[in-house]
């Protein structure tokens, strides 16, 4: 096959397919990383406290700064990891959202008896079984009801 009549793979042309159902994982993932941070922060927290109170290290000034500095430590770290959750949820999710908009959009046609659809998903997206299926399904009706 010459290089001009060869398919190129499907490229991705934007990260948000199907809005909804992203945002709402990302939202999910960043939610179940706050409450995971508020615990661990309230149980360092509390931990750092009863520590200092049982020591009685309150008049040591050096003491209670770096237990302040630990416990600053996590809150910066918990703003970092927000966008990098979010990032990350992003991009699992357009393994799957991507997908399903490519399949929703084959059915559609089929459905309408257009049974030339040929499924091609990215290196690495997820439900490639599901679109193989799909292909061999579309095969069978083109066999069985030709135009």
């Amino acid at each position: 096959m010459s290089k001009s009549t060869e398919q190129r793979p499907y490229r991705r042309r934007h990260w948000l397919v199907n809005r909804s159902f992203q945002l709402r994982f990302v939202r999910a993932m960043l939610l179940v990383l706050l409450v995971m941070a508020v615990v661990a922060i309230l149980g360092m927290y509390g931990a750092l406290q009863l520590t200092i109170a049982t020591y009685e290290l309150r008049r040591e000034a050096f003491i209670v700064a770096l237990f302040n500095t630990v416990a600053w430590t996590v809150v910066v770290e918990f703003i970092i990891l927000v966008p990098i959750v979010g990032w990350v949820g992003l991009l699992l999710t357009h393994k799957v959202a991507g997908p399903l908009v490519r399949i929703r959009a084959a059915l559609a046609e089929m459905t309408k008896g257009h049974f030339d659809v040929h499924l091609r998903l990215r290196k690495g997206d997820a439900l490639m079984d599901l679109a193989e299926d799909i292909n061999r399904l579309a095969e069978f009706l083109r066999r069985r009801f030709p135009s």
